[in-house]
């Protein structure tokens, strides 16, 4: 199961929850098979991507593997490249390609990671590297249920408000992300082989259960900026949209721009709008931050 789908996949997906829903037929298809090296006559051909006039979309990174999702984004083909680790598959697989995939089933991916508070959850967003997957192990080991890491997908149309699909129950950490909270890397997956990151699973205290998103808060490295919360005005949050969306350059790739801009703007009127925190780096600015939670989720 992830975010809510009911997957079928010819490629291992360790860690993935299993189902535990109804018998309805499979969601999301991924096979291991050809993908074709050029989507001819579409309306977008970049480098890494392209798009069909049917709506299909090809995504490839040469030295790990080419993926084709369905205009519908319930099939995923993957051609790997040879002899490529399954790990670098499955990183492209759970960041760009499902992104890709939740464009077109109608979902709202955010670059966050999420936070249960309560019944509800609180989503952390900001640029890669700012700390959003350590803020969410810090408050994991603080007794806090992960809904999602690096990727935050939000269903704008759920019933009672918009909502944070859970994901899966890992956590991408820098070795020494890991080593201050006190893990060792042995035996723990890595991210991709050429890259000193890693998997920590988080089984133990996950939320599989879809909550009520009730905060989104920016990360932010300014450390001149004063310490709490800072409530953003409406074109503050549109400037920092880069950094909050996942990948948006795909929406304007995939003709989705219109439509994520609408889910956008909807979900900050429900969450209050946007707001921005520095960056939390010594203990005791997590201490703020587990304090600020809350506050969040009121």
């Amino acid at each position: 199961m992830l975010c809510g789908l009911r997957v079928r996949s010819d490629l291992p997906l360790p860690g993935l929850l299993p189902w535990s829903g109804d018998d309805r037929l499979v969601d999301l298809s991924i096979r291991l098979g050809e993908v074709p090296g050029r989507l001819r006559d579409g309306p977008a051909d970049y480098s890494l991507v392209q798009v069909a006039e049917d709506g299909r979309c090809r995504f490839a990174f040469p030295t790990v593997a080419a993926y084709l999702v369905s205009a519908d984004g319930r099939d995923i083909v993957i051609a790997p490249a040879n002899k490529v680790d399954d790990t670098a598959i499955r990183t492209f697989l759970f960041g760009t390609v499902l992104a890709i995939v939740f464009q077109r089933r109608g979902l709202l991916p955010l670059h966050a990671s999420c936070v249960r508070v309560g019944d509800k959850a609180v989503a952390f967003a900001g640029d890669s590297g700012i700390g959003k997957s350590t803020l969410a192990a810090i408050l994991w080991t603080r007794g806090y249920q992960p809904l999602a890491d690096d990727v935050t997908v939000v269903d704008t149309n759920a019933h009672g408000g918009p909502a944070v699909l859970p994901s899966f129950p890992r956590l991408k950490l820098w070795r020494d992300s890991l080593e201050h909270l006190g893990h060792r890397i042995e035996g723990l997956e890595m991210v991709r082989p050429s890259l000193d990151k890693y998997q920590l699973p988080v089984e133990e205290r996950f939320c599989p259960a879809p909550l009520p998103l009730a905060g989104l808060v920016h990360l932010e490295m300014n450390r001149k900026a004063p310490p709490g919360l800072n409530r953003l005005s409406a074109m503050q949050g549109l400037a920092r949209l880069n950094m909050v969306l996942y990948r948006p350059r795909l929406m304007l790739r995939l003709g989705t721009q219109t439509q994520q801009m609408g889910q956008f703007l909807r979900l900050l009127g429900v969450v209050g709008g946007l707001q921005a925190l520095r960056r939390p780096e010594t203990p005791g600015e997590w201490g703020e931050v587990e304090a600020l939670l809350p506050v969040l989720a009121g």
